[in-house]
């Protein structure tokens, strides 16, 4: 009988939900699962009976995607990232992502709001990652009651051109409550908090990240809460595969370039990611398997970059910062494998 190794069976939380779309090459599914292995925490090794994972089972439920007119505009410039490269688009492509937040999430006057704010060619910044850390308990960026609605106290980090805040929809802590919320702020009160640039910038010197803190009120109507947790969900359903569309077509663009060489396996896996975004996109579902699908990709596209600027593939310093950068933006390999492997490790054998 024979056994399956541990990179194999922690490795299948990955493989599996990929192999649902388009099967992994062979080369591409052993590097993903020795990254597995390496990413496994101490409570994984401590307290996980090493179970062998059943067969992903049928969804019983699935609806209809949601389709916006951005998407359709986004996958033209993630053709054109093949030619250009992602520098000149992806100021755009986030905008883009963005819009498509706020139609899931907004009301019709928060929509309506935001283009009188694109119109006056102001840009919106999304503040996810907090000073004080991934754990929601302990972020500094919080709303607490005050006799006009809140006081939104911020001190967000690593927010796509933050140093120059146009209008903001910020994720905070909720007091009492164990999920957050996302807030849209408008220009005006943006205005009274301080942001700076932080590091160097990335993709030619196009994109700088920046940091925001200080303290503003805020009001019930600046809550994006249409749709809930399901809107988050099927925003990264939407977008997810076309931001890691578009970093494989980056590859192919440096490939170009000459400033990346590529061995057959990494332009296999390459390619394998391609088809596999482009068959997630052409999908119309939504179903309990399609959060865990798009945090696969995501994870299989860090270890694929990660791999190329370890292995000495990347010849410019500058790109390997980007690509390497690209491995912790809209999710990590350690967070996407985390929330993959939660939701499943209970439903073992």
């Amino acid at each position: 009988m024979s056994m399956t190794s541990t990179s194999e069976l922690f490795g299948g939380f990955i493989t599996d939900h990929l192999n649902g779309i388009v099967r992994v090459p062979e080369a591409f599914a052993s590097m993903l699962n020795q990254s597995a292995l390496r990413l496994m925490d101490s409570q994984m090794i401590i307290e996980d009976n090493f179970a062998e994972r059943r067969e992903l089972r049928e969804p019983s439920v699935k609806q209809p995607l949601e389709e916006f007119e951005q998407q359709f505009v986004i996958d033209q410039l993630i053709d054109k990232v093949k030619e250009e490269g992602l520098a000149p688009h992806f100021h755009e492509l986030i905008g883009l992502f963005g819009s498509i937040m706020l139609s899931l999430s907004g009301t019709q006057e928060q929509i309506d709001n935001v283009q009188k704010w694109v119109d006056q060619g102001l840009f919106g910044h999304f503040l996810m990652t907090d000073a004080g850390g991934p754990t929601l308990a302990h972020w500094q960026t919080s709303m607490e009651p005050n006799e006009q609605g809140f006081t939104l106290n911020v001190n967000k980090m690593w927010g796509i051109e933050a140093q120059d805040p146009g209008f903001l929809m910020i994720v905070t802590r909720q007091q009492g409550k164990p999920f957050p919320m996302t807030l849209l702020i408008d220009p005006e009160r943006s205005a009274q908090l301080t942001p700076s640039a932080i590091g160097k910038p990335f993709l030619d010197g196009k994109l700088q990240l920046g940091n925001i803190k200080g303290t503003i009120n805020a009001y019930q109507s600046d809550m994006l809460a249409k749709g809930g947790l399901g809107a988050v969900n099927r925003f990264l359903t939407l977008c997810r595969p076309r931001l890691v569309k578009s970093l494989m077509h980056f590859l192919v663009y440096l490939e170009q370039q000459g400033t990346v060489q590529f061995e057959h396996q990494y332009r296999e896996a390459r390619d394998y990611l391609i088809e596999t975004c482009s068959a997630l996109i052409a999908h119309r579902e939504f179903s309990m398997h399609s959060v865990d699908r798009v945090l696969a990709i995501k994870f299989a596209s860090n270890e694929l970059l990660a791999s190329l600027v370890a292995n000495g593939y990347v010849s410019d310093i500058d790109v390997q910062r980007d690509l390497l950068a690209f491995t912790k933006m809209e999710g990590s390999s350690y967070r996407c494998f985390f929330e993959i492997y939660s939701k499943q490790k209970g439903s073992r054998r």
